[in-house]
């Protein structure tokens, strides 16, 4: 009996996965439900479209998606590892906007590291260096970091620890972050930091500044390596903090 309920649970998995066929993507809400997806999310201004394993297209506020685990999820390659009993959606399909922008134009998941921690032995993008991470050393000019703490003082950032960043024109910060707002204020407060000393004092500036975001349980929450350019963007308003974090989350 034990052998046949092994043998059914195993064809049980086999259909599902087979029907699946290259049906990977995952889109977790904040209520912890998992939405199964035939690609990834598209994102309309605080709307997320999602294409269902079925082929039936829906919408979703983007209040309602956690976006932090959504992407740790998928760039885990959970995507095929999904419980039975989560592939069903429950609810009524919502009207659907038509996307102006698919999340796909902002960044290809496939080709970013699917690690939950950086480590060492690791080369994140865009370049070949060592793991983003905490570094034994300071950065070499202290007055970068003074007036980097000068801000986070300023706007309420206070759990953080600073120091070199890969190389030697980087700046390194990581946050404890133990929810989604506090992801969005320590991206806003860095991209802001990061902006008022370049124009403060260019010549002095980081070229990059390094983010690793973690839990408290040290959980990773997101790490980026920043441009000036994103900064820029962030804090003009050209793009969303939400959208800054699916565009340039590294994991």
């Amino acid at each position: 009996m034990r052998r046949a309920l092994a043998l059914a649970a195993v064809i049980i998995f086999l259909i599902v996965a087979q029907l699946a066929g290259s049906v990977g993507y995952v889109v977790i809400l904040k209520n912890g439900h998992k939405i199964r997806c035939r690609e990834p999310m598209q994102v309309d201004g605080d709307i997320a479209i999602i294409t269902l394993s079925t082929g039936t297209v829906s919408s979703y506020p983007l209040t309602q998606i956690d976006l932090i685990e959504t992407e740790r999820y998928n760039q885990q390659g959970l995507g095929d590892a999904v419980e039975i009993e989560e592939l069903a959606v429950y609810g009524h399909i919502r009207p659907t906007p038509t996307p102006r922008q698919a999340l796909g134009s902002f960044v290809t998941l496939d080709s970013m590291e699917r690690n939950p921690e950086l480590k060492t032995t690791m080369a994140p993008t865009p370049t070949p260096t060592p793991g983003i991470r905490l570094q034994t050393y300071p950065y070499h000019d202290e007055r970068v970091t003074r007036a980097f703490e000068k801000v986070f003082a300023d706007e309420k950032l206070y759990l953080y620890h600073t120091s070199g960043g890969t190389q030697q024109g980087y700046f390194f910060i990581q946050a404890v972050t133990d929810s989604e707002d506090q992801v969005f204020h320590a991206l806003e407060t860095v991209c802001q930091a990061f902006y008022l000393i370049r124009q403060a004092d260019p010549d002095i500036a980081p070229e990059i500044v390094e983010l690793q975001m973690v839990q408290t349980s040290r959980k990773a929450a997101g790490t980026f390596r920043i441009k000036p350019g994103d900064a820029e963007s962030l804090l003009n308003g050209s793009i969303s903090v939400q959208n800054f974090y699916i565009r340039n989350v590294i994991f």
